[in-house]
């Protein structure tokens, strides 16, 4: 048995060959960073659980090296007293958008690019924010226990 086709398994199979060998998994592409790195234009798509057992910076590429509709989700996976940043390239103000908190508290935006989101000491499991790029700004989104837990500045 092989994968087929979606129109081969409707059309053709009538005895249910080749089904399991077609089904397709819908798995996330994922990563951990525990530590700086600059991201690229294939790292597009990605969810990275991110750690805070030290302090470190990952870098968004520059616009020019990107595809407009990039992206990429940030979840706080090991929480510790250190603070993450998520910065746009030194030469780029980019990054535009807000988060929101469970507490109800008003979240942390900025309406004109800025520098960077900070998963900030004190942030919690599951604190996330998501960052898709329409070729000239980063927009980020994100959803915190906590409103002040991840800052956009």
């Amino acid at each position: 048995m092989a994968n087929k086709s979606r129109s081969f398994l409707k059309n053709q199979n009538r005895d249910f060959n080749n089904v399991l060998d077609s089904v397709q998994l819908n798995l996330i592409n994922h990563e951990t960073i525990a530590a700086a790195r600059t991201l690229t234009n294939e790292d597009s798509g990605k969810t990275f659980f991110i750690s805070q057992a030290s302090a470190y910076e990952i870098t968004l590429p520059l616009m020019s090296a990107i595809t407009s509709g990039w992206n990429a989700t940030f979840i706080l996976a090991s929480v510790d007293t250190n603070a993450v940043t998520i910065a746009n390239n030194t030469a780029e103000d980019t990054i535009v958008g807000g988060v929101a908190g469970a507490d109800g508290a008003a979240g942390t935006s900025a309406e004109t690019a800025v520098d960077e989101v900070v998963f900030i000491s004190g942030a919690v499991l599951g604190d996330r924010c998501t960052i898709v790029s329409n070729g000239t700004n980063y927009f980020v989104s994100g959803f915190a226990n906590d409103a002040a837990h991840i800052t956009v500045s």
